[in-house]
C-alpha cells in the first residue's frame, strides 16, 4: 500500500510538472509571436545576426542578406495589408453566424469570450 501511495505521488508530481511545462511553453511562444508581430524590424535584425554568425557571412554577403530580408519584410507587410480586411470580414461573418444560433444567455457569454480572446478575432 505504501508503494502505491509513493507511486501515485510521483505520478501526480510528474503530471503537474508536465502541465506546468505545457502552459509555460504556450505562454512563451504566444509572447514571442506577439513581439515579432509588433516589432518585425527587431526580428529581421536578429535573423541577420544569427545568419552572419552561424554561416560566417562576409561583409558583402551581409549586405545582400540585409537587402533580401528588407525586400521580404516589405512583401510581408503588403501581404498583411491585403490579408487584413479579408480576414476581418471572415471573422465578422463567423461571429454573426455564431450569434444567430445562441440564446440571449449564451450571447452574453460569447460576448465575454470574444472580449477575453480579442487577439483571436482581430488582425493588426
Amino acid at each position: 500500500m505504501q508503494k502505491l501511495k509513493i507511486g501515485l505521488v510521483l505520478a501526480l508530481i510528474y503530471f503537474a510538472g508536465l502541465a506546468t511545462g505545457i502552459v509555460a511553453t504556450r505562454a512563451v511562444v504566444r509572447h514571442m509571436v506577439a513581439a515579432a508581430v509588433q516589432n518585425p524590424e527587431r526580428v529581421k535584425v536578429l535573423i541577420e545576426k544569427r545568419l552572419t554568425r552561424r554561416l560566417g557571412l562576409d561583409a558583402g554577403q551581409q549586405t545582400k542578406v540585409e537587402q533580401i530580408l528588407n525586400h521580404t519584410q516589405s512583401e510581408l507587410r503588403s501581404l498583411r495589408q491585403d490579408f487584413g480586411p479579408r480576414f476581418q470580414a471572415i471573422m465578422l461573418n463567423t461571429q454573426t453566424e455564431i450569434s444567430a444560433i445562441l440564446t440571449p444567455e449564451q450571447q452574453a457569454r460569447f460576448d465575454r469570450f470574444r472580449a477575453e480572446n480579442r487577439h483571436l478575432w482581430q488582425v493588426d
